[in-house]
């Protein structure tokens, strides 16, 4: 009994010494269309318990009454704090217009409050990629994030999209960064066989990305250890929403034609070819006798004037249509969507046609317990002609055929001769009756189980899917052409690449004191990935003498052959941060991979970074600052690895090849050495050392972004010269070493705002410096006009200096060595010389918007300026004659005349052998320019009008791509947008759309 006294006694003095605990209750609401937000977080400020908005956005909260202040979080809304002082009702608008250094970006496994994060990330939102007129969202990142250069190898729909991060890191691995897909880590890149150019992520259609987040250093990247070298872009496909079911449909239609043909490059007219080709035949022999029988053996006096430039291209058309759908209660959430894509490139036979769906599915099944699954599907078909010097390539014949060629006899019918030197085929015929075709079905998908063991401790197992098959046909018709010879051919290749990723991963998140002042995150994992590719290739001659249907070979023998590569990672992963205040932050990260790539002694290895942020906004001394809204400093420094071997994932292995003419005997197979091997070799290391400050003035009207980085890779993986008694000429080793240094800066700015208008601005540039710091004996490495050398970028220029025709004789002339003090006509007689790099300087992009009412006309341009870019065939376009059976372009009309002309072209004489068309830097331009990559006029329609007809928005809008192109080199014969190297390969012309576009919302 006294024990019971006892007990209602203490129970009794802990209600009467207890704070009043006081119902509170209240509605959130999203501050831009006002419809109840849902599954936001409120707790009372100083305590850890809290609870959730319902589906209507109201909550009900007890509060002790010592602070009386409530917290709103809400991913993807800007944190709130409301003092209730006296009410015990409430109501709040939370706003997606989050302050910059306090907006949750995706990071490395997760995601972080952009105040806490230590390292060098970009955010781009999904909105910027919404039907734009591309077909890849690596295309769409041109001028969006400093640092981050991407070029279009092809203006063939589907093609390639070249990326670099902060230059580039390698010699002989990839240089491209890592992607990653709602957490899987994708394949990327090329893998067709026979296609020209195609592109593995153009099978993820851009309107369902949700955010993408580009990782730059270190501290951002280094939990990818060793494929984090080159950087990693990290993209988040859209989610639902709790909240009513919204449905969404847009649509596009727009037409163009070749975004920038320069007028030197423009091939010649009917007149100007006949009157450049009488002075090239007059200058060979010394008179004009026998020039009009010269002229008719080219085909002069047919009666055609044809403009083959005309012929291969055409209006580039694309459309694209998606309906999307998606919501959910508090307890499962949705978002599924369908998408047609088509673009007609701006050259015959070039085209590409993309159906997608995308689902994504979240459900809470406990208060412990969440899974949920993303699957995106997707089938494209790309029809791709011959680029560079086949003489099947449309772009080649465009430039290079005569006027007094056509691609049609007298009587309608198509005209099957060819070009007899070089030989060059009709490429309306090649594009009716030939086919090169692609088509690629791909499954991108994960599925992860959430499992919270105890307060802030949670399990979360993830498996993702990778798969893709292409299957490319390649068809020559009998009758005509490069299979004329062997009564046709056909090839068909089947690539089949499965790629699956299992992470599981413990996240522990521990407040050390009730306001959480002091915090920390600890991340554990485990991940093991496998990827297999499949190749199998069939080839036959003697197909069906028909052109109306495409069928297997039936009189030569099929050859049929199958091959297989496949690479696996096996990884352990951590990462430790803590945080004071939302002042300082401390992050590391350790990660241990293990790789079949590599050799048997150097098969694991261990990444590391450090990072450190100081928000000093917080500080007392600027915390009630009027001028500064956010101000913080971080440093980073790490180990990560370089292990894209995907052209060779057998390269640290000796290996052995079965079969061949020139091992089998007497129908027996023999076998071969095919790879000497290298225990040894590892990952090529990156030592990333980053220095970032990021400030916001005036309420966030003006922000910057400054970074300093320095990158040193060593271990660079390069061919070593071996004695060929051994049977081969090299092996791999790591042995050199680079040096990438650079500066990014980005700045963004609303210099006007006012009730009914305002004008948004975004800068961003980046300067870049490479240097090769070590070579294998420091010895050269010399590949055509591109050289590496210590001290020097890696890719630099190297070729004969040219210096114009000789003012007395015409003859070209080059300089003998790179001092420039002597010329000469003898190409003997020259030295080549390093004469700049196919890098640039500088790149970067300027984004503007102004808006008044529901008016917004928004612009995006881009530009690059310090690089050389190099017109490989400009030997046979400017050729001095040494080509007189093609058509040559604009720059011939500056061809010398007369003693005392000064120009850069020498005289055109016909059969011209004084090898004045030789490579050299007669043939190299800056690739300086300026593009007006987007401008976009888009009108939203007034919500009182929409709201009458049950719809909540609707945006009608205008839009051109790539409208506006200035290059600062007057004499450059080519689209100065080229790929990395700057070569210019008589890619698929880039394509300039004007296009209409509707997006509605109900």
């Amino acid at each position: 009994m006294r024990k019971l006294i006892y007990a209602m006694t203490a129970c009794l003095c802990a209600y009467l010494t207890s704070p009043a605990q006081t119902q509170i209750t209240g509605k959130v609401t999203d501050s831009k269309d006002g419809l109840p937000l849902a599954g936001v977080s409120v707790r009372e400020k100083g305590a850890n318990a809290g609870v959730q908005t319902d589906i209507s956005g109201n909550f009900r909260l007890a509060v002790s009454g010592r602070g009386r202040v409530l917290v709103f979080t809400y991913v993807g809304y800007a944190p709130e704090e409301l003092n209730l002082g006296g009410r015990t009702s409430v109501s709040l608008s939370m706003s997606t217009e989050d302050k910059k250094l306090t907006e949750v970006v995706v990071t490395a496994y997760g995601s972080q409050e952009k105040k806490k994060i230590t390292g060098a990330v970009a955010k781009v939102d999904g909105k910027e990629f919404e039907q734009i007129p591309l077909v890849s969202v690596d295309g769409m990142l041109q001028g969006k994030v400093a640092g981050v250069q991407s070029v279009a190898s092809s203006g063939q729909p589907g093609a390639l999209q070249e990326i670099r991060i902060r230059g580039i890191g390698s010699i002989l691995a990839s240089s491209e960064p890592l992607f990653v897909i709602d957490g899987v880590p994708v394949n990327t890149g090329d893998f067709s066989r026979n296609t020209t150019t195609s592109n593995a992520l153009a099978g993820l259609d851009p309107n369902d990305i949700e955010s993408l987040s580009v990782l730059k250093d270190a501290s951002a990247a280094t939990l990818y250890g060793s494929r984090a070298a080159n950087g990693v872009i990290l993209i988040t496909t859209k989610k639902g929403r709790v909240g009513k079911t919204r449905l969404g449909f847009n649509a596009e239609y727009g037409s163009g034609s070749a975004a920038a043909i320069n007028n030197n490059s423009k091939p010649l007219t009917y007149d100007q070819y006949t009157k450049l080709t009488s002075q090239g035949y007059a200058n060979a022999v010394g008179d004009t006798t026998g020039v009009t029988g010269f002229l008719q053996s080219l085909g002069y006096g047919n009666g055609f004037k044809t403009n083959w430039l005309d012929v291969v291209t055409r209006p580039g058309v694309t459309q694209q249509y998606n309906l999307s759908a998606s919501g959910g209660d508090p307890k499962t959430t949705f978002y599924i969507s369908g998408n047609y894509f088509k673009q007609t490139a701006v050259v015959i036979a070039s085209d590409f046609t993309r159906y997608t769906g995308n689902i994504n599915l979240h459900h809470i099944v406990s208060s412990k317990v969440a899974v949920g699954i993303t699957l995106n599907a997707a089938h494209y078909d790309q029809t791709s002609p011959n680029q560079s010097a086949f003489f099947r390539a449309p772009v080649l014949a465009g430039y290079f055929l005569t006027p007094f060629q056509h691609p049609y006899n007298q009587d309608g019918s198509i005209d099957y001769s060819k070009n007899d030197f070089p030989q060059i085929f009709n490429p309306v015929a090649i594009a009716r009756y030939d086919r090169q075709v692609l088509g690629n079905t791909k499954l991108l998908g994960t599925a992860f189980l959430e499992y919270t063991i105890l307060k802030g401790l949670k399990f979360t197992s993830r498996v993702g899917l990778d798969y893709f098959n292409l299957e490319e046909i390649s068809y020559e018709n009998p009758f005509f052409g490069d299979a004329a010879t062997t009564n046709g051919s056909l090839t068909t290749l089947y690539t089949r690449v499965f790629n699956w990723v299992w992470t599981n991963t413990l996240d522990y998140h521990l407040n050390f004191d009730r306001d959480a002042n002091l915090t920390m995150d600890l991340k554990v994992g485990y991940e093991s990935q496998k990827s297999k590719e499949l190749d199998v290739s069939e080839n036959g001659t003697g197909v069906p003498l028909l052109t109306s249907l495409v069928l297997p070979p039936t009189s030569a023998p099929k050859i049929a052959s199958a091959s297989g590569t496949d690479y696996s990672f096996e990884s352990a992963l951590s990462n430790l941060q803590l945080n004071y205040l939302n002042k300082y932050s401390l992050q590391a990260s350790l990660r241990n991979d293990g790789s079949s790539r590599f050799g048997t002694n150097n098969q694991y290895g261990t990444f590391w970074s450090v990072g450190a942020a100081w928000n000093l906004d917080r500080e007392g001394f600027l915390i009630d600052s009027k001028w500064i809204t956010g101000l913080k400093l971080r440093a980073s420094y790490g180990v990560n690895g370089n292990g894209n071997l995907s052209a060779n994932n057998y390269l640290a292995l000796p290996l052995y090849g079965f079969g061949g003419s020139t091992v089998d005997y007497n129908q027996n197979i023999g076998s071969f050495p095919a790879n000497v091997g290298n225990p040894n070799l590892t990952w090529e290391l990156n030592k990333p050392l980053d220095i970032g400050i990021e400030l916001s003035v005036l309420k966030n009207r003006l922000s910057l972004e400054a970074d300093y980085y320095d990158r040193k890779t060593s271990k660079l993986l390069e061919n070593v010269p071996l004695s060929l008694t051994s049977g081969f000429g090299t092996y791999t080793d790591n042995i050199g070493s680079m040096e990438n240094k650079g500066i990014e800066l980005t700045i963004n700015a609303a210099p006007v705002v006012t009730k009914n208008f305002r004008w948004d601005i975004n800068f961003n540039i980046a300067l870049n410096r490479n240097r090769v710091t070590a070579l294998d004996n420091n010895a050269d490495i010399i590949n055509g006009t591109n050289i590496i050398r210590v001290g020097q970028d890696v890719q630099s220029v190297y070729t004969f200096i040219w210096a114009g025709a000789d003012p007395q004789t015409g003859a070209g002339q080059w300089y003998t060595d790179a001092t420039k003090k002597t010329k000469t006509s003898d190409p003997t007689q020259v030295q080549n010389a390093i004469i700049g790099t196919a890098s640039p300087k500088g790149f970067g992009g300027l984004n503007t918007s102004f808006t008044y009412k529901g008016l917004t006309l928004s612009g995006q341009f881009n530009f690059q300026y310090g690089n050389l870019e190099f017109d490989q065939w400009g030997f046979l376009s400017t050729s001095d004659g040494a080509f007189f059976t093609l058509n040559q372009n604009q720059k011939e009309l500056r061809a010398w005349q007369k003693p005392g002309d000064i120009t850069d072209i020498p005289q055109y004489v016909a059969g011209n052998g004084s090898n004045s068309n030789t490579t050299s830097s007669r043939y190299f331009y800056k690739g300086d320019y300026i593009r007006l990559r987007n401008l976009t006029l888009s009108y939203t329609v007034p919500k009182g009008i929409l709201s009458k007809i049950g719809m909540d928005n609707a945006l009608i809008y205008l839009r051109g791509t790539n409208l506006w192109t200035k290059a600062f080199d007057k004499n450059i014969t080519f689209d100065p947008e080229q790929p990395i190297n700057g070569v210019n390969d008589l890619q698929i012309l880039i394509q300039e759309t004007f296009s209409v576009g509707l997006n509605l919302n109900f």
